[in-house]
């Protein structure tokens, strides 16, 4: 076997170690899209089910259970993307693949019928998060791939995420400015279908520029692979990987919360139905201006002293919300601002370190997993979709709460209560977990170098 099939393919950089622009834009792009149908998902559609007549409780169970065979998938595509051997590259294989599977899903989940059952919300919840899955995970591992530096993949997923936040903004812009131009547009059933047309153009075209544009590591075919169980054992006494997670799954709960009743918030707190696509509009340029910022902060005090300083942020702004009663447009515009820079740090951080502990991984198991790692980062991602959503559908339905009926001050208090202190009380515990996270950038340096004395990695 030659020596360029057994060694990694590796990835162009520039002189200084950095990423091509091109090559950095290319990749995150895939994330526009992407990132505006799952930013959709969380907003709007099980508001929108609801209204079409889906029992509240039956659209949190089937949000919660619907990720159970996520337990199987996400796994699956993991180790397969890990082990694929194609030319064409082992990670965007996956994601070209899962291009159609999702932007199917998209239509028929985000433009029901009119008498849309529990069943056909179940059947193409199932198809959308499988799409999601082949796109995702290896999307993901793609990019911890792109390179080995510390502090180049904050800059990998500060790119991305600012993608995916423009991606959400972009998303929500479109059906405001329909609204404004032709009056039509704003409610929720519409914003997902005017959602729908986007996706369904946007996602193949970018993922098609992407694959063509973006250079993907092979593998290292004379390397054995590390048994499954064994991998498994491997992963979980990797300490800092399982804080990480616990603490990405804890502190994520709280905007997936909030999103998912934040139509409800609007209509009943607010008494406003028709602007929350346009106040949001506020939100996502300054979750994209505190990816920068808590980006450029990582580089000084490291990325999980950064992620802390946001939580804390994110701790005040959420509890802010007791303050917002009927009619407060601006302060909830001010709150929306303040967590949106806070997000920034929720969003691109972690995704960062999650290429480290990767890392500390591939040195103790002699293996690169990549693909395994992010597969369990995705069951996370969907965790934190399904279960945020489907406790707060089922936390109104146990308060009573009507979701297209009229509210007594008990119900309206239950919602305020569950919107604004329950994921203050999250963001604290997640800071709790980060305190004291080892790897640092010093600390990884050492895993760079360990790598490359055993051929796992370049330096």
């Amino acid at each position: 076997m030659s020596e360029a099939a057994v060694r990694p393919v590796a990835t162009s950089m520039t002189g200084s170690g950095r990423l091509p622009t091109r090559t950095l834009l290319a990749y995150a792009l895939i994330d526009f899209p992407v990132g505006g149908a799952m930013g959709a998902t969380s907003l709007f559609l099980g508001f929108h089910y609801a209204s079409l007549g889906v029992n509240l409780a039956e659209i949190g169970v089937i949000m919660m259970f619907a990720r159970l065979l996520d337990v199987l998938i996400d796994p699956a595509v993991g180790m397969l993307s890990d082990r694929t051997r194609l030319a064409f590259g082992r990670r965007k294989t996956w994601v070209v693949a899962g291009a159609p599977v999702f932007v199917l899903a998209c239509w028929k989940l985000f433009m029901p019928p009119a008498d849309v059952s529990a069943v056909y919300f179940a059947g193409w919840l199932v198809l959308f998060w499988l799409g999601f899955s082949m796109i995702n995970i290896p999307y993901y591992a793609w990019g911890a791939e792109l390179s080995p530096d510390y502090h180049e993949r904050t800059r990998i997923t500060t790119w991305r995420t600012i993608s995916g936040t423009l991606g959400s903004f972009a998303f929500l812009l479109i059906p405001a400015i329909r609204q404004q131009v032709f009056g039509t547009g704003g409610q929720p059933g519409e914003v997902l279908a005017t959602i729908t047309v986007i996706a369904v153009i946007t996602i193949p075209a970018l993922v098609a520029f992407a694959a063509i544009h973006v250079p993907d590591r092979g593998m290292i075919l004379d390397r054995p692979h590390v048994p499954f169980l064994r991998g498994l054992r491997v992963m979980s006494r990797n300490a800092a990987f399982l804080r990480l997670l616990a603490a990405f799954t804890i502190v994520g709960l709280g905007p997936v919360l909030q999103g998912a009743m934040f139509p409800f918030f609007m209509q009943h707190v607010v008494h406003d139905t028709t602007s929350g696509p346009k106040i949001l509009l506020v939100y996502f340029p300054t979750v994209a201006l505190g990816v920068v910022i808590w980006g450029a902060l990582a580089h000084r005090i490291d990325k999980h002293r950064a992620w802390m300083v946001g939580m804390t942020l994110m701790a005040c702004a959420t509890v802010s919300y007791m303050l917002v009663g009927e009619g407060d447009i601006p302060l909830m515009v001010l709150i929306l601002a303040t967590s949106g820079i806070g997000s920034g740090a929720l969003n691109a951080l972690p995704s960062s370190m999650k290429a480290d502990v990767v890392d500390l991984d591939a040195v103790e198991s002699g293996e690169d997993r990549a693909g395994l790692f992010f597969a369990a980062w995705s069951l996370a991602v969907k965790f934190i979709a399904a279960v945020g959503q489907g406790l707060a559908f089922t936390s109104l339905a146990w308060i009573g709460f009507d979701a297209k009926g009229a509210n007594g001050p008990d119900e309206v208090l239950g919602l305020r209560i569950f919107y604004s202190a329950g994921p203050m009380v999250l963001y604290v515990i997640a800071l709790l977990l980060v305190w004291g996270y080892p790897i640092t950038s010093k600390r990884h340096a050492q895993l760079r170098e360990q790598l490359a004395e055993r051929g796992i990695r370049e330096a």
